[in-house]
């Protein structure tokens, strides 16, 4: 902060009429002792240089979890300021997820999960043909009312037959999905359908997962012209999900 602005100009002086050996009576007299110092001192700043090991355990533990979940410092991206939803939207769908998966959670209570052996699968290739590629034959019955999905979609008595187990890892597989082959439409459809039945407090992998999801929606966002709000909302929608109701603030929009 510059002195001037807080105490108001002084008049020309020279620096050595200024008595540098007397306490200061007035703010006046305190601000040309500081202005008589500051010309006879150098423009050198020294930048202290810390120790490797200077660094205290906690300050180490700290930065090794935020690694472990991906934390990284988040590059400034310019996001044209009306593709970015207010606090109240962004508040308005955090209760409506909410409340989605508390009806969620109600209804897997009474379903009786299909019995399905694919769905007992461990491999990523199997995964990614269930989900994306080729729909299981227990639910062709109902893919004409999924258009967007060529995989089985997530209709809510596929979702509720996926054994628990398996919901971390395919979160996981769907975020590296979105990166891969671009975030389309299935692969929203899905993650959101599985962030409404995942039971909390999500594992450690999925959070660093769902944050490299934030980062590329909000990438992705940026790139969108304020004529595509509707699209952009898409993107918004996990960003907000995932920073408030999930707890990654520091991604959060601001």
């Amino acid at each position: 902060m510059d002195q001037e602005a807080c105490l108001g100009p002084s008049d020309d002086f020279e620096a050595d009429d200024v008595d540098m050996t007397s306490p200061a009576m007035s703010a006046a007299q305190y601000l040309r002792q500081m202005q008589a110092e500051r010309r006879g001192t150098k423009n050198v700043v020294r930048i202290a240089q810390k120790s490797p090991d200077s660094t205290s355990p906690e300050a180490k533990k700290q930065k090794q979890w935020l690694e472990s979940v991906g934390y990284q410092e988040v590059k400034k991206i310019e996001t044209p300021s009306p593709l970015i939803p207010s606090e109240e939207w962004r508040q308005e769908k955090c209760r409506k997820f909410e409340e989605t998966r508390a009806k969620m959670a109600l209804k897997i209570e009474k379903f009786s999960p299909m019995r399905i052996d694919r769905l007992n699968s461990p491999e990523e290739e199997e995964w990614h043909e269930i989900l994306l590629e080729k729909c299981l034959p227990e639910f062709q019955d109902i893919a004409g009312n999924f258009l967007n999905h060529t995989g089985t979609p997530p209709a809510l008595r596929m979702v509720f037959s996926i054994p628990k187990r398996h919901l971390s890892q395919l979160i996981e597989y769907l975020v590296d999905w979105s990166i891969e082959e671009g975030l389309n439409r299935p692969i929203r459809e899905w993650i959101y359908s599985l962030l409404a039945v995942i039971d909390l407090p999500l594992v450690q992998d999925v959070v660093s997962a769902l944050r490299r999801l934030v980062k590329e929606c909000r990438s992705l966002r940026s790139e969108l012209s304020i004529d595509r709000k509707s699209e952009a909302n898409e993107f918004s929608l996990f960003i907000t999900i995932i920073t408030i109701f999930f707890g990654q603030k520091d991604l959060a929009d601001i």
